[in-house]
Parts: C-alpha cells; structure tokens; sequence
C-alpha cells in the first residue's frame, strides 16, 4: 500500500505547481513564469504567450569574470483571439527585451537557471520570468 500511495501523494503536490507553471491562465500587469515548451493565456484578454525555446544563452557564466554580462534570446509566439500565432524573439540585456502586440506590452523580465561554469543547462529546464500590461499608446 505505501508504493501506490507515494506516487499519489507527489501527484497530489507537484498538480497544482504544474497549472501555476503550465499556465494555462495568467493575470494581466503581474509577473509569471513560463517553462521552455509552455504555453499560458491571459486571463479574461483571449491573448495565448508560447515560450517556444532558448535561442542562445552567452550570459557571463558564475563563477567566471567577464568584460561583458552576455545575453540570452528566447523565441516566443503570441497570438490573440485564437488566431495563428506570430513569432517573436526577446533578451534578457540587449533589445528587444519587450513587444508589443495588439495592444499589449510583453516584457522578458529575466530567464532561469543562470549559467554556471562548467555545467551545461538542460534546454528544459529554462523558465522565463514575464509580464504583459496593456499598451498606453
């Protein structure tokens, strides 16, 4: 009996950290996090965000000194009221770090785990960090 319940009770924890992560609904002006390969929607906005994956990490790795910090680029695809989706690239220091959208402003606040020297990074185990608020133009 304990083999089959231990599998249930991680189920059980790791369920509601996957939808927060899974996204599937995010709140409009408030970060969230997003894994490489996931896709959320913006609640109430019909606006769907896909982290499609890592285009290039040359962030200064830690443990190493660097004359420049790097940057990073992600590949996302946006797309509004169930339409086709459009593909965009953002950075984490050089631009674009932010687009917009229809109406929305879509910002990469920063992307996780950081390099470290000598260990290579599992493509998915990135995670980006975001916001989306509406376009004040």
């Amino acid at each position: 009996m304990r083999v089959t319940t231990l599998p249930l009770l991680i189920l059980l924890f790791l369920a509601p950290a996957q939808d927060a992560v899974n996204g599937n609904k995010v709140d409009l002006d408030k970060e969230f996090v997003i894994r490489n390969g996931q896709e959320v929607t913006i609640k109430g906005e019909k606006l769907r965000i896909a982290f499609r994956n890592v285009a290039g990490d040359s962030r200064c790795p830690n443990g190493v000194t660097c004359v420049w910090a790097g940057n990073a680029a992600i590949k996302i695809e946006v797309s509004k009221k169930n339409k086709s989706f459009e593909g965009a690239t953002l950075n984490t220091t050089m631009g674009p770090t932010e687009l917009e959208y229809k109406g929305f402003k879509i910002k990469l606040v920063s992307l996780n785990p950081h390099p470290t020297a000598g260990v290579s990074i599992d493509p998915k185990e990135y995670n980006a960090t975001m916001t989306v608020s509406r376009n004040e133009k």
